[in-house]
């Protein structure tokens, strides 16, 4: 692993990808990481562009700091739902999602609570418009 190229993992990548290609459908893994902030804003830019929030949940304040942006920048209809198995389960990062539902800093709106939910509730299939119905 200490091998890979960071620089092959920035979202910017995805974003010329995205502009040649507009309709194709792209999934940037784990909002990015380390470049959860430069995800967001590709994922706003781009109609077909999306992100899961897989691993995060192992460092909390990542998470939510990571989603507040998503709040921000209203794109939590633009986030999947990943776990990270084997590595992970699916109950411990619903787990840590509901942790940091509630949490709120000083002179901060808190997360929501009902777009956590419809993150784990959403329909990734038809979003990324692989089912019929």
């Amino acid at each position: 692993m200490s091998q890979a190229v960071l620089a092959y993992a920035r979202p910017a990548i995805a974003d010329d990808i995205a502009r040649r290609h507009p309709e194709l459908r792209l999934i940037l893994a784990h909002m990015g990481h380390p470049y959860e902030g430069e995800c967001i804003a590709v994922i706003r830019k781009h109609p077909h562009v999306y992100a899961d929030i897989s691993t995060l949940h192992y460092r909390p304040f990542q998470l939510w700091h990571t989603l507040m942006l998503v709040q921000e920048y209203g794109v939590w209809h633009k986030l999947l739902f990943g776990s990270d198995f084997p590595f992970t389960t699916v109950d411990d990062t619903i787990a840590g999602l509901h942790r940091i539902a509630g949490v709120q800093a000083p002179g901060f709106a808190s997360l929501a609570a009902e777009e956590i939910d419809a993150l784990i509730h959403r329909d990734a299939l038809t979003l990324l418009g692989l089912s019929s119905s």
